[in-house]
């Protein structure tokens, strides 16, 4: 047994990392997520034992001592009735060499199968090269691996687990030709694009085509709040332009972690739309729960098939984007917005979209796979603005309207690969105090598509220049004012709408390139994990 920690309880320390044992050496545990009594039942255990780490895995493994009754299981369901938290846990015994037992409440736990062995992870992906078949635990129930067969139990009642096969797509995680993964993801957008698309839009008649669609149109829902975090908190951003504008319908977008501890004003006619790549993010998984218990509707917009939330909530679609290993998201946040792009559109042709509009939009949105490739192919133009840009250590990302979106998750990209400060601000708002910071060596990178905002953006950005602040453009192919800027990333010319998914990707590229040039970890950014599934 093994486990890659995150630190929460105690720094990273060979002290402090798994397995832990029990003070007689004999049991072994690792442990994902938080137990949050672990002070309290600390301070019991220290009247007997002696613990040296400061994590609270170890007071598990003293607990489970202390607990031991002769039999494992009967223990291990003893310690689970004793902590409060989050778990899954893996145990094993010296004294029982062939057995490996667990237990699991809100984070995941998967057992794996394959001709010779059993598996136990928290994440699907992990099992792709080594197991056929799979199955998901639930919470409150534990397992027994012996023999080369498993037991699942509830409350001490055995539970029958039908596996389902693990599919080539879960554990496709070869880099290929590229030097990481997240490179690797950012080229895949183009054809994740078209995953998330097919059998949703026909292209050739220009219509929606989804039966979760149709069904979920009947509802006729005069709301809808969008909560996620991180980058699929900003993908809802535009997501929330998109349904407001196209379907006429007031939207929310609620940060996970703060909705989940706010007053929550439940209404059966509003749509509550759960985005989460790992389908495993606990602030989203416990906001699907408290909204099902008030009765309400959650449509989930998840990556990972069978994951919790994916299993929670009553409708949703796939994003259908494949395995996706680098810690900062980039290919789902394409295929969340296609996602979402294709629900507002069905929306609005059932409230009050024209349908002429409705088919231009389908016509370009199915021509965005190729110029996301033809993006693609000017890596070399954003590699050599990050060699100069790399020398900076403040940034400001700036959009408006549907942009602001984009700017906000290109910036969080920078943030997160490159660990370089960076704030995402509407242009617009410039004036109002983020100008004061604007000089020489605060560059600002500035989208700026052809719109009807165009003429007020390029006001802004002589107000940075009219104080020697530099920028970087990044505008529609053509634009005849390109001389403003000190560079310039230019980006196809497509529907207004549609705008947001292109400025990401030269940006992820720019940011990749920015961190590489600083010598970063660019899979493994420093105090990241891919999948949060901790409060």
């Amino acid at each position: 047994i093994a486990h890659t920690r995150w630190a929460t309880h105690g720094k990273v320390t060979v002290e402090n990392t798994h397995p832990h044992h029990s003070e007689n050496g004999r049991f072994f545990i690792v442990h994902n997520g938080i137990i949050e009594n672990y002070f309290t039942l600390k301070k019991d255990l220290e009247k007997k034992y002696k613990f040296y780490s400061e994590t609270d895995t170890e007071v598990v493994a003293k607990l489970f001592e202390e607990l031991f009754d002769g039999d494992l299981h009967s223990t291990l369901e003893k310690v689970t009735k004793k902590i409060v938290g989050a778990y899954a846990i893996a145990v094993i015994d010296k004294e029982n060499p062939d057995t490996i037992i667990g237990a699991k409440l809100g984070s995941p736990l998967i057992i794996g199968v394959s001709d010779d062995a059993i598996f136990l992870s928290s994440d699907i992906n992990a099992l792709g090269n080594v197991a056929q078949e799979f199955t998901t635990l639930e919470d409150y129930e534990t397992v027994i691996i012996k023999n080369g067969k498993f037991e699942v139990f509830s409350f001490g009642k055995e539970v029958k687990k039908q596996t389902e096969e693990l599919t080539e797509e879960m554990g496709n995680v070869s880099k290929g030709k590229f030097e990481t993964f997240t490179e690797k993801e950012i080229f895949e957008t183009s054809q994740v694009l078209r995953n998330a698309l097919n059998g949703r839009i026909d292209f050739e008649n220009k219509v929606i085509t989804n039966e979760t669609l149709e069904e979920l149109n009947s509802y006729n829902f005069e709301n809808i709040e969008i909560i996620a975090s991180g980058s699929s908190y900003f993908a809802g951003m535009v997501g929330k332009s998109w349904f407001e504008e196209l379907a006429d319908i007031k939207t929310e977008l609620k940060v996970s972690s703060e909705f989940l501890y706010e007053k929550f004003l439940p209404n059966k006619k509003t749509l509550y739309i759960f985005m989460s790549q790992s389908g495993e993010t606990a602030d989203v998984r416990e906001s699907v729960k408290m909204v099902k218990e008030k009765g309400c509707l959650a449509f989930g917009i998840v990556n990972v098939v069978g994951s919790t939330i994916a299993r929670m909530c009553d409708m949703g679609l796939y994003t259908h984007s494949g395995v996706e290993v680098g810690v900062a998201s980039t290919k789902n946040i394409i295929a969340q917005l296609a996602v979402l792009i294709t629900m507002a559109l069905s929306m609005g042709i059932k409230k009050n979209l024209q349908i002429s509009e409705a088919k231009l939009i389908i016509e370009e949105l199915g021509k965005l796979d190729l110029k996301i490739e033809g993006l693609l192919d000017r890596q070399a133009h954003y590699k050599n603005l990050a060699k100069k840009y790399s020398k900076f250590t403040n940034f400001f990302y700036l959009g408006r309207n549907l942009v602001y979106g984009a700017a906000s998750e290109a910036s969080l990209k920078l943030k997160e690969l490159s660990y370089i400060h960076s704030e995402s601000y509407q242009t617009g708002e410039l004036k109002h105090g983020p100008l004061a910071l604007v000089g020489p060596n605060f560059p600002c990178i500035v989208i700026n598509p052809k719109n009807i905002l165009r003429e007020k953006t390029i006001s802004n950005v002589k107000e940075i220049k009219a104080r020697n602040g530099i920028v970087l453009g990044v505008i529609t192919a053509g634009d005849t004012e390109k001389d403003i800027y000190d560079d310039v990333i230019e980006i196809p010319k497509t529907h207004r709408v549609l705008t947001p998914f292109l400025p990401l990707i030269p940006l992820w590229i720019f940011a990749v390139e920015i961190a590489k040039e600083l010598g970063r970890d660019i899979d493994k950014p420093q105090n990241l994990a891919k999948s949060v599934t901790v409060e």
